[in-house]
């Protein structure tokens, strides 16, 4: 069984493997035209991948003009995977995705993950599980990284977290799973980590510029524009939970503020989704108290990101749940730009309807980096 490491392709090949990711499938002549290789080139590059099988030709395209039908082509199902990681302070996810079909195994280890020191441990046996289960033959891209908390070494992708401060300015994650693995290591905040998986599978495909909020235990933040990434000089760009209240207290828009406004107004029953939906239907005025608050905020700093960055799409993400990221949806208002009456056009506020926004961006950041989708 061989299973090559990183990236086994040259240029051309990644440039068509590019493009069928993108398009899902395609002729040789669209792919010659797509990528810019000359058609003898694409015809050489094609037989080499679909000798090597990571790509296979389809049926004929059905058409009514004249002519042979053009033959499709395709990726591979369970030959191309990446390993996601989603490291939170009260569990850690790992996620194996084939490129394809998207997540063959998923992983979630739950308990309380501010330590570094076992924060790694579990992480490379959850990383060490993912690999086991590859099938034979498959090529894994990588390992990608979701983490809270901010860059302060970017040449080695290091981050601090809340909590075990100590810890994590200690840890070096990339070098420690590079190692035991023998593959490169990505990491991006949790808030870049959403906005690639929106940009790749989610709500923000075929959209160039839009903003991720990340309502999860903290508020984290992602901007693309022109369908890149938007890291700035440290990673942290996009960190829009400067612009809330730091007083862990104070009414905030996270799963963490919720939970104790919840415990304190109706007890020890968990905010399960059934019983969210019958205090918002039943307008219970804590809860309408902690909504106005949060949307408060959170329009005060989208007003900044809608100024800055003039996104077509701000996504409402994370794990805080989806109804009541929709009756803040309903709550958050944005000054629009306006001169002699006439105004610019408002951006669309979205709700992300699942909740697995950030293993979707971890997997994703190999497949991004080493297929280039990240420049698109």
């Amino acid at each position: 069984m061989t299973r090559p490491v990183g990236n086994p392709w040259h240029h051309g090949q990644i440039a068509v493997l590019r493009e069928l990711h993108r398009a899902g499938s395609a002729s040789r002549a669209e792919l010659a035209q797509a990528t810019g290789l000359t058609p003898q080139s694409l015809t050489r590059i094609a037989q080499e991948l679909i000798a090597a099988d990571f790509i296979r030709e389809r049926e004929r395209r059905r058409t009514g003009g004249m002519g042979q039908p053009a033959i499709e082509l395709g990726l591979v199902a369970a030959r191309i995977f990446s390993v996601g990681l989603v490291l939170e302070h009260d569990q850690l996810t790992c996620v194996l995705s084939d490129v394809t079909a998207g997540p063959l195994l998923r992983k979630v280890v739950r308990g309380n993950f501010l330590s570094a020191r076992r924060t790694l441990e579990v992480c490379q046996e959850l990383v060490a599980l993912a690999l086991a289960s590859l099938p034979d033959q498959a090529v894994n891209l990588g390992i990608g990284v979701s983490q809270s908390g901010f860059f302060f070494d970017v040449k080695n992708q290091r981050i601090v977290s809340r909590g075990d401060t100590e810890g994590w300015q200690a840890a070096h994650l990339s070098a420690r799973l590079g190692e035991s693995f023998g593959l490169p290591v990505w990491i991006e905040n949790d808030g870049r980590a959403a906005a690639a998986g929106a940009m790749m599978h989610g709500l923000g495909v075929g959209h160039d510029d839009f903003f991720v909020v990340l309502l999860t235990r903290g508020v984290g933040g992602g901007a693309v524009v022109g369908r890149t990434l938007v890291r700035g000089h440290a990673g942290n760009a996009g960190e829009v939970a400067m612009l809330m209240p730091a007083d862990p207290r104070a009414i905030r828009p996270t799963t963490d503020s919720f939970e104790q406004h919840w415990r304190s107004n109706m007890g020890r029953r968990r905010p399960t989704s059934k019983a969210v939906q019958d205090a918002l239907q039943a307008e219970e005025p804590w809860l309408r108290a902690w909504l106005d608050e949060s949307a408060r905020l959170l329009s005060l700093g989208l007003t900044a990101i809608c100024a800055l960055l003039d996104p077509e799409l701000i996504i409402l993400a994370g794990r805080l749940p989806a109804a009541l990221r929709e009756a803040l949806k309903a709550r958050i208002r944005t000054p629009v730009a306006s001169i002699a009456g006439i105004a610019a056009p408002p951006a669309r506020i979205l709700v992300d309807p699942d909740n697995e926004c950030l293993e979707i961006g971890a997997s994703a950041i190999p497949i991004a980096k080493v297929l280039g989708l990240h420049r698109l």
